[in-house]
């Protein structure tokens, strides 16, 4: 086994033994639960073809007794990982992909601080086994190297834009890995390796930010920032601008929101936001701080240009008065108060029974 093809082969193999252990297992489990002369002929039989398997794999890893010496000394390649590390590697970063993404989203969450060195370790290690399943293929290893380097950040303003850039990074990845594992490749898994390289340097960029700018801009800085990228922002119903939902997704969700409250007696507030931003790249940034002031539950859309509307189920009067004022103290802030023009509420069942009763209302209370 000499080429990528080869190596492929290899991990199909594998892939095909792991199935047949499994298989194994259960026809264990089922001839011990109830013993039967059918179940014993079909665990020999099974057991007879793994070991065969295995013979086979062992003759094609054995080396040759002469290896055919090169014409002119050349510099030793890669060494080509075990089978046993290949199949470690695979499942192990297939499990660190994952736990990538619950660091990620624990960081944000404002749970607990250490969850960055985490995700620091976390993405250096999937680079490692990208790696090493890349050799595996017999492609050679990324240049990149698995601990990554330090990346220096800017001002206060770029955590939000890190932040973006490492969800963007999380959310890519996770695809990446999937369509690796459908069709191995040295090439992909050598992108996929530096991919998460580069992730980790960005993780490392934000660790040092977080000792400049303090820990209460940091998070505030960091919650805009994972709003920004959204990966089902060119949904039918989402606006592709800001990630938000349009008016025809909100009227959607909202209006199901409203029915439910409406029938187990739970009110509902609807915010109505005008804001002036210069342009659309500011006008992402607002809307992405009005988001991460809300709950994850909550509906933020965007009605038309300078127009914003939030939907706060099962909060009355006074939550979304106080819902009012933590947006807008947001807002002034990131820098956004020259922008705000007005916001008003309505409340269900206070100022009407229905999403265009409450709309119409907000909207008569909005002052310019």
């Amino acid at each position: 086994m000499n080429e990528a093809k080869d190596g492929y082969k290899l991990l199909a193999r594998l892939r095909g033994l792991e199935h047949q252990l499994h298989r194994l297992r259960r026809d264990w489990k089922s001839f011990r639960d109830n013993p039967s002369h059918d179940a014993l002929s079909d665990l020999r039989s099974h057991s007879r073809r793994l070991s065969e398997a295995l013979d086979d794999l062992a003759d094609g890893l054995e080396p040759t007794d002469a290896p055919t010496p090169s014409p002119t000394p050349q510099e030793p390649g890669p060494v080509r990982p075990a089978p046993r590390i290949v199949v470690n590697a695979s499942r192990d970063l297939d499990a660190r992909i994952w736990e990538a993404t619950r660091q990620w989203k624990g960081l944000t969450g404002g749970d607990d601080p250490a969850h960055l060195e985490g995700l620091v370790s976390t993405l250096q290690t999937c680079s490692e086994r990208a790696g090493t399943l890349a050799m595996a293929l017999g492609g050679p290893a990324s240049r990149r190297s698995g601990s990554a380097r330090s990346r220096r950040g800017g001002p206060e303003d770029t955590v939000d834009a890190m932040a973006a850039e490492l969800h963007g990074m999380l959310w890519r990845l996770k695809a990446d890995w999937q369509r690796v594992r459908s069709a191995p490749s040295s090439d992909r898994l050598r992108l996929l390796q530096e991919g998460f390289g580069a992730a980790a340097e960005v993780a490392l960029g934000l660790r040092e930010l977080r000792g400049r700018v303090g820990e209460s801009r940091f998070r505030r800085s960091l919650r805009v920032g994972s709003q920004l990228t959204d990966g089902v922002r060119f949904l039918p119903w989402r606006d592709p601008f800001t990630g938000a939902y349009n008016r025809e997704g909100f009227e959607a969700l909202a209006g199901a929101e409203l029915k439910r409250c409406r029938r187990y007696g739970r009110p509902f507030g609807l915010l109505m936001l005008e804001i002036s931003a210069p342009d659309l790249m500011s006008l992402q940034r607002a809307v992405a701080t009005v988001r991460a002031e809300l709950r994850e539950y909550d509906l933020v859309a965007r009605s038309v240009d300078d127009l914003i509307l939030i939907g706060v189920p099962e909060q009355g009067g006074g939550p979304t008065r106080r819902v009012a004022s933590r947006v807008i103290r947001s807002l002034r802030a990131a820098g956004f108060g020259d922008w705000f023009r007005g916001l008003s509420y309505a409340t269900l069942p206070e100022d009407g029974s229905t999403l265009s009763g409450l709309t119409d209302e907000a909207r008569g209370r909005l002052q310019p």
